[in-house]
């Protein structure tokens, strides 16, 4: 039994009639019996399967008695286990055969390898280290702390892992780290560990200084590897060298004189002799290789000589003609009288521990370099690692990021289903690959290729998330990069005021549904002016965008900053408990504002004014609650700035005022105050009308005539908004149908559907009931949708604007550039037109800004190829800039205003249709 005691896998011997006649400690504990069970007992009681033929293997008298590996189902304790027995020949008085056992799971890994390097390494006991030199940090696999006996940890010191060594041999392992960082010498160290249960274990190390880092991120990098098993049997190897005939490793004993005393099977394979032609002999004469002859007889001297390990690597060419890496260890071997008694010479094929060591150094060196950025997260999702691309790309550097949520990264682009469809094919199929709309540090919203995959180890658990991206090439024309110019200020980042109007409707629908309190701040930098005069608009300019991310770091991620005008942002603050919360907020954006501001070598100093609307009602006047903050806000300007002023708003009077003005429209409706009002359209280019804008006017006796902005809303309250919207279409297409019967030109005949009307009505059915009513077709008729129902009732929409576009409707977009448009959606629908929101052509062409989103919905149309109108236009010089820029259509002051029917018929019937202006130069 003590000779089995060598061997780290379980052992028996068995008789010429395979009973078992010795066993070892590592196969009782697989099969959970005691010695004195299974000595005596046939080798087939162990076996699941005990067939003839497999039996029959055992036989010489039809076998050769020469070692053999054989595939058996082992009855254990926990039930059946697939093993590969290796059968050895073994002559004494009683015993003819050496069977070892060893669990098959690990020859099929040792494949698979590298494919699975981790569980590789964890079946191997080895482990691959990176020391930092500069900071002492180490970076370890998964399976070093099992080695080490410690729990996984993210943060590992050099100090902690050098602590566990035993203090004998602790020195040794400090200088040969020492002197690989000063001389870049390879580390090849035998060392104790004790672990912190009290168990001990021989460690073998190895590596090198990474060539490929800097002087300034100097690494160390290599693998260790639990040897205990194997330092065990080559102490045992001089005396029970038959006993290890079946080890995989060559292991020899060689005396002071060169002389080889014992070797194991495997050593004997490799030279292609037998025993008795290389027991005693040299070693320099028993090897053919002369490059391995050569490298075994230097170690062999130098172990000698010193009286101390040597060990080195090898490549040499293998059985199949295909590199090898050989590890040549050659140890001391004390007697008895502790006198030097030879060598135990080793040589281990390392090609799978090399293989991973340089997969490891080429996957860091890939890692570092590529220019695509690198984002490792836990199961949980928090990120455990980025590349320096990452930090390029994004703008966070790798200290901002550590233990956050990749969301942070979330531009708001995307809907929550295309989030939830990403999840399920990644869980699904363990990879996702797409494109997604990310923003930076900066707030600019970027478009990347993202590849996730989903990193499990062998038994199926998650162990990581990689995600790969790529900044992918917007250009001006695609539809993503126009709505971004549409809704971000170029200089800040920051949403602009079309966005921060998008968002505020937003939160006050919000705070209606959640009855809880808003707070709408505006903020002027005082005196601004006189740093553009002093310091020039650079300066200016980059102290806008300090005071932009200044602001960013003092608010939640939820909450909305914008930049509204040159030196005025706004904020929106949702779920805000009370006044004091927002008069706390206002002071500390002024202190956070009040440190000095380092722009070009100057120190800039700021103040600003703030003034705060709070509305602790459920009512929802976005109007109102932006009148309060400016008042609130010259209120603070004309005590001398540098303040904030908070006013709240009570909705008492308001309410009842809305009532009142609730039960006035009822009785206009029912009276007949309400009429209808038309624009026309026109050709920019010819001046030709093309169609006509009809509009509802209440015309109240005391009030006068009342825009539909003012009353619409009341009528949706008031519950009789799709009376109105019935009464609308009908008038609107009996008078177009007696204008057309009379031969005037008034082209097509366009109504605008709120989202009431939507929601409530048939809509299709509707309209082809009132087309068939007055005879009209349905291509006479343009129906106009805001473009913010295409997300708030995406799905509704598709199936409506199908049976629209049947009946031969053309479908408008309005307001285009106010809200947020999505050309996904957009692509699956059949509109024919887009309207840019007025907001944008009242302050053509002076206002640059406003340009811009311009040419943005221009290129979002041109690449879709949809048409397009401009409304609002006033001016000559405005009609000239959007002939140039490509708009075709437009309607506005400057060809008319809306005109009750009885107007329009006299200009179209009196005059003839205007002609367009004379361009200037022309």
């Amino acid at each position: 039994m003590s000779l089995l005691s060598a061997i780290p896998q379980g052992a028996l011997l068995l008789d010429k009639g395979l009973r078992i006649t010795e066993i070892n400690r590592p196969l009782l504990e697989l099969v959970g019996k005691p010695n004195t069970d299974l000595r005596g007992t046939c080798f087939s009681d162990l076996l699941a399967n005990p067939s003839p033929a497999l039996l029959a293997q055992f036989d010489i008298a039809t076998h050769e008695a020469s070692p053999r590996r054989l595939n058996i189902l082992l009855t254990t304790k926990n039930g059946q286990l697939r093993a590969q027995l290796t059968v050895s020949p073994y002559q004494d008085q009683e015993t003819q055969w050496l069977v070892m056992v060893m669990d098959t799971a690990w020859s099929e890994l040792a494949n698979q390898y590298p494919a699975h390097t981790e569980e590789a390494q964890a079946f191997a006991r080895v482990a691959n280290w990176q020391l930092e030199v500069a900071t002492g940090q180490v970076r370890v696999t998964r399976t070093w702390y099992d080695i080490w006996g410690l729990p996984p940890t993210e943060t590992l010191m050099l100090e902690d892992a050098l602590g566990l060594i035993h203090p004998d041999d602790r020195p040794r392992v400090e200088q040969a780290l020492e002197q690989a960082g000063e001389s870049q010498a390879p580390i090849q160290v035998r060392f104790r560990l004790q672990r912190p249960d009290g168990s001990e274990c021989w460690i073998e190390g190895t590596g090198h200084i990474d060539p490929r880092a800097t002087e300034s991120d100097a690494r160390i990098c290599g693998v260790v590897m639990d040897i205990t098993e194997r330092y065990r049997a080559e102490q045992a190897l001089s005396h029970y060298s038959e006993i290890l005939s079946a080890s995989s490793e060559r292991l020899a004993f060689v005396d002071p004189e060169h002389h080889i005393r014992a070797v194991n099977r495997a050593f004997l394979n490799a030279l292609d002799r037998d025993y008795d032609a290389v027991i005693d002999q040299p070693l320099g004469r028993v090897i053919s290789d002369q490059t391995l002859g050569a490298a075994l007889q230097q170690a062999l001297e130098r172990c000698l000589a010193h009286a101390k390990e040597h060990a080195e690597d090898l490549r040499r060419p293998g059985p199949d003609g295909e590199p090898r890496d050989l590890e040549i260890r050659v140890s001391p071997h004390r007697g008895e009288d502790d006198q030097l008694a030879g060598a135990v010479i080793n040589v281990r094929d390392v090609t799978l521990v090399r293989e991973a060591e340089r997969r490891l150094l080429q996957s860091a060196a890939v890692y570092a370099a590529t220019s695509e950025g690198v984002l490792i997260t836990d199961p949980e999702g928090g990120i455990v690692a980025v590349n320096a691309a990452f930090s390029r790309i994004t703008g966070y550097t790798e200290a901002e990021v550590l233990g956050r949520n990749p969301s942070l990264l979330n531009s708001h682009w995307h809907p929550r289903s295309f989030f939830v469809g990403m999840w399920r094919h990644l869980l699904k199929h363990g990879s996702w690959i797409g494109e997604v709309w990310n923003r930076r540090k900066d707030g600019e919203i970027y478009l990347q290729r993202l590849a996730i995959h989903r990193i499990v180890d062998a038994r199926g658990n998650l162990l990581n998330y990689v995600g790969v991206f790529a900044e992918h090439s917007a250009t001006l024309n695609t539809p993503r990069r126009a709505e971004y110019l549409a809704h971000y200020d170029q200089l800040t980042k920051l949403p602009n005021r079309l966005l921060f109007n998008s968002r505020l409707e937003h939160a006050i629908e919000l705070r209606q549904r959640k009855q809880i309190p808003l707070a709408l701040f505006l903020i002027d930098l005082d005196r601004f002016a006189n740093i553009n005069t002093h310091l020039g608009p650079q300066i200016g300019d980059e102290l806008l965008r300090s005071v932009a991310l200044r602001l960013r770091s003092e608010i939640r991620p939820a909450d909305t900053l914008a930049r509204l005008s040159a030196n005025q942002f706004g904020l929106i603050f949702e779920e805000i408990p009370g006044i004091r919360e927002a008069e706390s907020i206002a002071q500390r954006l002024q202190n956070c504002l009040a440190a000095p501001f380092h722009i070009r070598e100057h120190e800039v100093f700021v103040t600003a004014s703030i003034g705060i609307a709070f509305d602790p009602s459920t009512g929802r006047d976005r109007d109102l609650l932006l009148a309060k903050a400016e008042s609130a806000l010259r209120a603070v300007k004309q005590g001398g700035r540098n303040a904030y002023r908070c006013l709240a708003i009570h909705t008492d009077a308001a309410a009842e005022e809305r009532q009142r003005l609730i039960g006035q429209l009822r009785e206009g409706l029912e009276r007949g105050d309400f009429q209808l009002h038309y624009q026309p359209r026109v050709d920019v280019e010819s001046g030709r009308w093309c169609g006509i804008e009809a509009m509802a006017r209440w015309n109240q006796p005391q009030l006068g005539l009342v825009a539909p902005e003012r009353f619409l809303p009341l009528t949706d309250d008031g519950g009789f908004l799709v009376e109105l919207g019935h009464w609308t279409l009908n008038r609107a297409c009996e008078q177009f149908q007696h204008w057309r019967s009379r031969g005037l030109p008034v082209g097509r005949l366009a109504l605008n559907v709120s989202e009431p009307l939507l929601l409530r009505l048939d809509l299709a059915s509707t309209i082809a009931r009132a087309l068939d009513t007055h005879g009209l077709d349905g291509d006479q008729l343009e129906l106009e949708f805001t473009e913010g129902l295409l997300l708030k009732h995406s799905d509704q929409i598709v199936e409506l604007f199908a049976a629209l576009h049947q009946l031969g409707v053309h479908l408008t977009l309005r307001d285009v550039g106010a809200g947020w448009l999505a050309p996904s959606l957009l692509r699956r629908l059949p509109v024919g037109t887009l309207s840019i929101h007025r907001g944008f052509i009242e302050n053509l062409p002076e206002a640059q800004e406003d340009l811009d989103v311009v040419h943005a919905v221009i290129a979002l149309a041109q690449s879709f190829e949809i048409g397009l109108l401009a409304d609002g236009v006033r001016t000559e010089g405005q009609r000239e800039l959007l002939l140039t820029i490509g708009c075709p259509h437009a309607q506005g002051e400057l060809y008319a205003p809306p005109l009750p029917p009885e107007q329009l018929e006299h200009r179209i019937s009196q005059k003839p249709a205007p002609r367009p202006p004379k361009l200037r130069g022309s």
